[in-house]
């Protein structure tokens, strides 16, 4: 019989004022030297804070992309380094992980933004120079410590949260799929009870609070579910539940140019509403989540991008049915049902 495994960070830390509490959370789960990879956005504006709570920590610029050339570089200007931590947006924490990955060493990751799931993963996702993905990497375990300072999130353009909660809002579907498709989650196990549950509360709290969260001025208490639900409820939900078309289609929108630009949970909102429309979900079902992405200001159609040729459509789809977790679905999906799928989100925006 399959187990069941769930995957988790060991230690979650979530709150306004966070970041001032790394070099107590770094002691807490063994200690540096650190080496630390920061992206340039989040140096200029946490630098010194960071050096102020780590003066000997090596901090490693972020050169913009995750690719297996900017790890291995990340990894060897890690030194002498106990322990990465990652700063920044899903691609410098990635970089981070597949740095700590190379050196064997523990992670702590520290998001500026709200734009996806990754911080508590125990994978990386790598990109080729051109920013199509190239696969993932595993870490042994998850990250020993991630912080999240909602100061910091509130401070950023809204877009990423929108992005966050895209990304997030997928969970329940693609657990459904990967249940109905008998699909193992990413540590080859089955879902536990408890990750339905998250799945579940994620929903809730995203559904009632994300448009008081996008509105919000400061880390208020809606503010501070949404990125719960966004971060931590997300991220064991993928995890350990497993994903579907949702996430394989990003493999395909990745490489269309004319959505190449679009942020992570901006793919996986499309990918989504392609999902459902792909058989899984009623048209009310599509009509009620596709209004609910436009009022936090997510894409709901390809045509909004220009996106409506019959070959680029199939080429996409194509793609997306490379992902490893594409059959988790309750029925195998060729190419022409993707493509279908997508028109039907066209006619229907």
């Amino acid at each position: 019989m399959t187990m069941r495994i769930l995957g988790a960070p060991l230690r979650y830390v979530q709150g306004p004022g966070a970041i001032d509490r790394l070099a107590e959370e770094i002691a807490i789960i063994g200690g540096g030297p650190a080496a630390v990879v920061i992206d340039p956005v989040a140096r200029d504006l946490l630098g010194e804070r960071i050096s102020s709570q780590l003066p000997d920590a090596r901090l490693m610029e972020f050169g913009g992309e995750c690719t297996a050339a900017e790890i291995s570089a990340r990894a060897r200007e890690a030194g002498d380094a106990r322990l990465l931590v990652g700063i920044g947006g899903g691609k410098a924490i990635d970089t981070a992980k597949g740095a700590a990955i190379e050196r064997g060493l523990p992670v702590a990751i520290v998001p500026t933004i709200a734009s996806n799931d990754s911080p508590t993963s125990h994978i990386a996702v790598v990109y080729t120079p051109d920013h199509a993905v190239e696969g993932v990497r595993h870490m042994k375990t998850n990250p020993s410590l991630v912080l999240v300072d909602t100061a910091v999130i509130a401070g950023a353009p809204r877009r990423f949260l929108a992005a966050g909660i895209g990304d997030a809002m997928s969970k329940p579907y693609e657990l459904a799929g990967a249940l109905a498709g008998g699909g193992l989650n990413f540590f080859a196990g089955r879902p536990t009870e408890l990750t339905q549950a998250i799945v579940a509360r994620a929903s809730d709290i995203l559904l009632a609070d994300s448009e008081a969260a996008m509105s919000a001025e400061g880390p208020n208490e809606a503010f501070e579910r949404v990125v719960e639900a966004t971060v931590l409820l997300s991220g064991l939900a993928f995890e350990s539940g497993g994903l579907s078309i949702a996430h394989a289609m990003v493999r395909g929108l990745s490489v269309t140019p004319a959505l190449s630009g679009l942020l992570h949970g901006e793919m996986v909102a499309l990918g989504t509403l392609t999902q459902l429309a792909a058989g899984q979900g009623s048209e009310e079902e599509i009509r009620t989540l596709a209004a609910f992405f436009r009022r936090i200001n997510l894409p709901t159609s390809f045509a909004e991008f220009g996106v409506t040729g019959a070959a680029e459509l199939k080429h996409i789809a194509e793609v997306a049915l490379t992902a490893p977790y594409a059959p988790n679905y309750y029925r195998k999906l060729g190419v022409s049902d993707l493509v279908r799928a997508m028109q039907l989100l066209d006619e229907g925006h």
